[in-house]
């Protein structure tokens, strides 16, 4: 029997989205006024990055002989960039950190291997028990697949937090007091968290940001979630507290480079491929999450269950900050939204799961969109 992934393309297109941006009304808490407009443009602020020259200010030369700051590097295109800056604009002695929890694509990989080499950086890796992380991943999505909810999908994740807190340490172990990321600023995804009952934080700092209350109802959510699927309850748990903890208790010190510099998706595209030969995958028509082995999992259930992924939700605040128009995110998303097949089957295969099965049940689910419309 062969595996049938399913792409509605034409029904998908024709959703009822806000009028300005492209969300659907299949988007958790969405609300549109009597234009058309969602709540989440209107309670949308686009905040321009400070000048550059207020890096130089911002970062002093450290005290350590070796390093002046560290990058926190996926190999993702983001952080791509962010190491290029750091290193051949701000001429910083830069060490790079990785984690590595065995979902790190080999594209990724080998970019990661191209950037250090070229720019002459030292490259810190902190090895997960890859074997127990992917054991925990399968669990999960073994469990998921018994009783499908998209609000339990960031378990699939949950293992990749730890990032955070092992950046804290090596930066500590370095003596290194200036510590970059790159988080793109449009790349914020309340509905992973609304699909969980959560209401988006609009008033939120930082891309991923939740409120107490939030945290407190997300949590409930999942205790929830536990009792009515036990399969769920098992030796991962452990490895999901130590990620929430992770990404949402520890607090985050980091220097954000795209809080000072413009996050422009062709300067780095273009940057990257031209002066690293970093590598795409010519089977995606995005650089974006080719380097994340989760995503095109995550992303095709999220549209074959709801109509979008978070392309909808980059193209969406592009459009709002005024860098995209509507017409042209509406192509790419159309593009982005299709399944990346290999990556799929590539993660699938990773976590011992058998395709057939997990594809099926996807596309068995019933479908959001093809619900009553609520506008």
């Amino acid at each position: 029997m062969s595996i049938t992934f399913e792409y509605t393309e034409q029904e998908i297109k024709a959703l009822t989205r806000c009028s300005r941006c492209l969300l659907p009304f299949t988007f958790p808490f969405i609300q549109y006024d009597e234009n058309g407009i969602c709540n989440y443009c209107k309670h949308y602020f686009y905040e321009p990055p400070y000048k550059e020259n207020e890096l130089s200010q911002l970062v002093q030369r450290s005290t350590n002989d070796e390093y002046d700051c560290m990058v926190m590097f996926s190999g993702g295109r983001d952080s791509s960039y962010l190491l290029h800056y750091v290193v051949s604009v701000l001429g910083l002695r830069s060490l790079a950190y990785t984690y590595d929890w065995g979902m790190c694509t080999p594209i990724a990989s080998r970019n990661m291997e191209r950037l250090c080499k070229a720019l002459n950086v030292h490259l810190v890796t902190v090895n997960a028990d890859i074997g127990k992380k992917l054991s925990n991943i399968s669990k999960n999505v073994s469990a998921w697949l018994k009783k499908p909810n998209i609000g339990l999908i960031p378990l699939f994740m949950a293992g990749d937090k730890q990032f955070f807190r092992h950046a804290n340490q090596i930066a500590n172990e370095y003596k290194i007091e200036n510590v970059f990321l790159g988080m793109n600023p449009f790349e914020k995804t309340d509905f992973k968290t609304g699909f969980c009952g959560v209401a988006p934080n609009f008033s939120g700092e930082r891309i991923h940001s939740i409120t107490t209350g939030g945290k407190i109802k997300m949590m409930g959510f999942y205790a929830k979630q536990f009792l009515r699927n036990p399969a769920f309850i098992n030796r991962s748990i452990g490895d999901t507290l130590s990620a929430f903890m992770s990404f949402y208790q520890i607090p985050q010190k980091q220097i954000d480079i795209y809080k000072y510099i413009a996050w422009d998706e062709e300067t780095i595209d273009n940057t990257l491929i031209d002066t690293y030969g970093w590598e795409t995958d010519p089977k995606c028509s995005t650089t974006w999450r080719i380097g994340d082995g989760t995503a095109a999992f995550y992303n095709y259930i999220y549209c074959t269950v709801a109509g979008f992924t978070e392309n909808d939700t980059l193209r969406s605040n592009q459009i709002r900050a005024g860098v995209l128009s509507r017409e042209e995110a509406m192509e790419k998303i159309i593009k982005e939204n299709a399944p990346r097949v290999d990556s799929i089957l590539w993660y699938l295969d990773r976590i011992d799961i058998d395709a057939k099965v997990a594809i099926s049940t996807i596309n068995n689910i019933p479908k959001l969109y093809r619900e009553v419309k609520s506008v």
